[in-house]
């Protein structure tokens, strides 16, 4: 008797074992509010770096400012009398300096404005801010530019001296240009 009990038990075991497992369904997570918040984020401080550039600017009674169309605010400290001169374009060759201060007018790269930098356009790596900050301007002519933290370094900063999300005064001037043909 227990040899049969023992051996019903071995057979219910093997049959109940042997069934295939139900699969489980897999967890949906929306991305997209992880997507929203990070959107929500930027935007908020994106505001309050547009308010202080906006603080700075009304300070500065001597100069007129323009807001450029790529997100910044610039005015021109020296023109070019020749209004023949065109603004720098994509693929020309540019001879430029620059100096790059932070919010508190601290400098933190300096030794660009002795050193004169040259690039091709849109065809060197350049961060975003200078690249678009050349753009505005005509050989021999400066400028000084208020950028958001997304046209410097963003979240992660340069890594050395630009800190996260940190807004940047850049002083440009464009010594000369080339075209590419």
């Amino acid at each position: 008797m227990k040899i049969l009990r023992l051996s019903f038990t071995l057979l219910l075991f093997l049959v109940l074992a042997c069934k295939q497992a139900i699969p489980r369904k897999p967890t949906f997570i929306s991305s997209h509010n992880v997507s929203k918040s990070s959107v929500d984020r930027n935007k908020k401080l994106l505001e309050l770096e547009e308010r202080l550039i906006e603080q700075l600017i009304l300070k500065d009674t001597l100069n007129s400012y323009v807001r450029s169309s790529y997100g910044f605010w610039y005015y021109k400290s020296l023109v070019n009398p020749d209004t023949k001169i065109q603004k720098v374009k994509s693929g020309e060759t540019v001879d430029f300096k620059y100096r790059i201060r932070d919010i508190n007018n601290t400098i933190i790269y300096n030794q660009n404005w002795t050193t004169v930098q040259t690039t091709v356009l849109d065809k060197e790596k350049l961060f975003t801010g200078l690249r678009s900050a050349i753009k505005e301007l005509s050989e021999k002519e400066r400028g000084l530019f208020y950028l958001p933290s997304f046209l410097g370094y963003g979240y992660k900063g340069d890594l050395d001296k630009i800190g996260p999300n940190e807004i940047l005064i850049l002083e440009l001037e464009i010594l000369a240009k080339k075209s590419s043909t």
